[in-house]
């Protein structure tokens, strides 16, 4: 647990072996498959997560040396003291502070899952069969609770006048 907490999880593999070879320094009977094999079993792994509930075998999400080591008490607390400070110097209110988050959506729908039967490999759903485009769509929202209506991003390489008569200052 504390290798995890410090972004150096063991594998199951690393805890096997890890397993033999701490049983071999305490002199400790094992059995002959594992001094062939060099480390202990899966039947021990499986034995050692059921004795210790808290542990599990999980996928890690990829992280930075930079990203682990930056975050800290110091490093937070000195991003809170220069947001203090900017706030203050320029004035700023809840109703000046935004924050805008976007989201994907593809064009081509996703079949549900349907029940069908036993015995077929492949069945199939009536969908639209081209690629799709993916739109964006985003949101903003102030301090205050205030918000803007969600907007969508359309993907365009040529921009027509004629999409855009509503809103010519844009161009």
């Amino acid at each position: 647990m504390k290798a995890s907490d410090i972004y150096f999880g063991l594998s199951s593999k690393e805890v096997i072996r890890f397993a033999y070879t701490y049983a071999v320094a305490c002199k400790i009977n094992i059995p002959k498959s594992w001094t062939e094999h060099e480390m202990a079993g899966s039947d021990w792994l499986s034995a050692f997560l059921k004795r210790h509930p808290k542990l599990s075998i999980r996928s890690p999400q990829a992280t930075s040396i930079l990203s682990a080591t930056s975050f800290n008490e110091h490093n937070v607390n000195l991003f809170f003291e220069n947001l203090c400070e900017v706030l203050n110097r320029l004035n700023v209110g809840p109703a000046d502070i935004w924050n805008v988050d976007e989201t994907g959506v593809t064009t081509v729908q996703k079949p549900n899952k349907i029940i069908d039967r036993r015995g077929f490999s492949q069945i199939g759903r009536m969908t639209s069969s081209e690629r799709g485009s993916l739109v964006t769509m985003a949101f903003a929202v102030n301090a205050t609770g205030n918000s803007v209506p969600p907007y969508f991003i359309f993907p365009r390489k040529k921009v027509s006048c004629s999409f855009c008569s509503r809103w010519s200052i844009w161009m």
